[in-house]
């Protein structure tokens, strides 16, 4: 003879208090876990993006390349203006091939010029580039609000030479386009600003270097001739960068 069981289960009153209490939770924590991840991704495209400048200046000093780029291409993806970094290098015979017939100014070039070190090639708004040491697309895969952009809106780029020599900076970087910004005391136009698409959006698709228009997460990379990085990162209540 089988004894009855009292078996209870929730009641449709219960099961909406939990309903009700997750959807609190979730409403209250989802503003801080996505302002979480846009700072997140703003603040690893930038260390990535120092990484880039530091390693091809550092790979040029100890004589693996005698000329290096980065080379910041914007392209157009899904009707936005994106960023896209690509470093490249090369060897000493090119270099002074190059020397030799005055080639040597930093040029803006998909192939043709750099040395090829990877044996694979990319291709990003239908071009393709395989001249390069390192590539770096910080939107792929990214979405919303997390989605970053830069402070100018053409492709540009930076290049540099064993001690210093032949550094140079053009198009949106070099000194006669790149405002001074002050950082640590002084004035420089050696920097790129990182920012969310959004804010970006907000300041006809470019990153403020200052102001209150610049919104955090925000920050800033800043290098020498000689290659040397830093990193600041934008107050906004104190209306200023501050080094990281």
């Amino acid at each position: 003879m089988q004894r009855d069981q009292d078996i209870k289960g929730f009641t449709i009153l219960e099961l909406l208090v939990v309903i009700t209490i997750v959807a609190i939770i979730s409403a209250i924590s989802f503003p801080n876990f996505s302002k979480w991840r846009t700072e997140r991704e703003v603040r690893t495209a930038t260390e990535k993006v120092a990484s880039m400048i530091s390693n091809i200046s550092t790979q040029t000093q100890r004589g693996t390349f005698s000329y290096s780029q980065l080379m910041i291409k914007v392209v157009n993806i899904n009707n936005k203006k994106v960023p896209v970094f690509i470093s490249k290098g090369m060897s000493d015979k090119n270099f002074k091939n190059y020397l030799q017939s005055g080639q040597i100014n930093c040029p803006i070039r998909n192939t043709g010029y750099w040395d090829k070190y990877e044996s694979s090639s990319k291709n990003i708004d239908g071009q393709t580039y395989s001249e390069f040491y390192e590539f770096y697309n910080p939107n792929d895969k990214v979405i919303g609000e997390a989605k970053i952009g830069i402070h100018f809106s053409r492709t540009s780029a930076i290049c540099f030479g064993k001690g210093g020599s032949y550094y140079k900076a053009v198009e949106a970087l070099s000194k006669a386009s790149n405002i001074n910004v002050a950082l640590d005391g002084g004035v420089t136009p050696n920097y790129i600003v990182i920012c969310t698409e959004k804010t970006a959006k907000d300041n006809a698709f470019v990153c403020p270097i200052k102001g209150t228009k610049l919104k955090q997460p925000a920050y800033l990379i800043k290098w020498s001739r000689f290659g040397n990085v830093s990193k600041f990162k934008w107050k906004e209540n104190k209306n200023a960068w501050e080094r990281q």
